[in-house]
């Protein structure tokens, strides 16, 4: 399954780049001008304990500079490459005429599995090898399940299972859905009167970074003093750098009313599984119906030699004689 994954992020980033813009009152800000990162040790890691590198529970307070141009009316605005472990709630943005309306983060990022899950029951071109000869062939398909398993697409033969039992296939996405990005982005929304051109501060506060000191003592040969010599190591477990980055750290604790732990900010990789067996026998058929019942005799007499009368008692219920 592994071709299939490589190949089907591949078609999909390059059919992608040809797609049509979203649509007026979107601005994208790629990169920031300048940025700044201040590292906070993780709050309950004891300064004699090393960092766990692949779990960091320290925070980092980023601040970016960018310049945009905002047309008048509603507008939304896309900064491009923030940190995956953004708090969107903790994000401030300054420098707009009329400030924020709405924030959300696309943590949603594109990747082989995000886009195999939003592309349910949407139309997909199946591109298949044809084993033996070698030929290509292509066909319009439908994915009808998950991205957990296996590739069940609807083609016009029927329901099939991508890549499997010897098949080479490939699956093409025309386009990506809009709301999946290619790298951290979060989103707000705003309005202006008029058309201009802003430079923007934007600051958040990050999960996933950590950061710790090492000391060294070298004592000079009087005895009485020495040299001190110290570095700082600086740790990231998110997807996005920050290069050319002025930074601090801090060793105070950041303030923060929830105890939830973030999640590793990772990619998602797309495992689709083909298992061939053989199909369990049939059930055994159910037994036979019991033979119908022969009805029961009815016995016949002669009318004539029936006489029914009959009369009220006081207190009875009527009698038949």
């Amino acid at each position: 399954m592994s071709s299939l994954v490589r190949r089907a992020l591949l078609s999909a980033l390059l059919l992608c780049a040809s797609a049509p813009a979203l649509g007026q009152g979107l601005i994208t800000s790629a990169a920031p001008d300048s940025v700044s990162v201040s590292v906070y040790r993780a709050p309950d890691r004891d300064s004699d304990t090393a960092m766990d590198l692949d779990w960091l529970e320290g925070y980092a307070l980023v601040t970016e500079k960018r310049t945009v141009e905002i047309p008048a009316g509603k507008a939304t605005i896309r900064f491009e490459g923030v940190a995956a472990g953004l708090f969107p709630e903790s994000a401030i943005v300054t420098g707009l005429p009329a400030g924020v309306r709405e924030k959300n983060l696309d943590a949603d990022l594109l990747s082989p599995r995000s886009l195999y899950a939003r592309m349910f029951g949407r139309p997909i071109t199946l591109r298949r090898t044809l084993p033996g000869s070698g030929g290509v062939r292509e066909e319009r398909a439908v994915i009808r399940s998950g991205p957990d398993g296996a590739a069940i697409l609807q083609t016009a033969a029927g329901f099939e299972v991508a890549n499997c039992g010897g098949l080479d296939d490939e699956i093409l996405y025309a386009q990506a859905p809009k709301d999946l990005s290619a790298r951290p982005t979060l989103s707000i929304e705003t309005q202006s009167a008029t058309a201009q051109k802003v430079t923007l501060s934007l600051s958040y506060l990050a999960w996933g970074f950590d950061w710790q000191t090492n000391y060294v003592i070298h004592m000079n040969p009087d005895g009485r003093t020495a040299d001190l010599a110290a570095w700082v190591t600086l740790a990231s477990s998110d997807s996005t750098s920050f290069p050319d980055a002025e930074t601090a750290v801090i060793a105070g604790e950041v303030n923060r009313e929830d105890t939830e732990r973030g999640a590793v900010p990772t990619g998602e990789e797309l495992e689709l599984q083909c298992e061939l067996s053989s199909l369990p026998p049939p059930p055994p058929p159910p037994p036979a119906p019991p033979p119908p019942m022969a009805p029961a005799p009815v016995m016949m007499m002669e009318s004539a030699d029936i006489v029914v009368t009959a009369q009220r008692a006081k207190g009875t219920a009527c009698r038949y004689r």
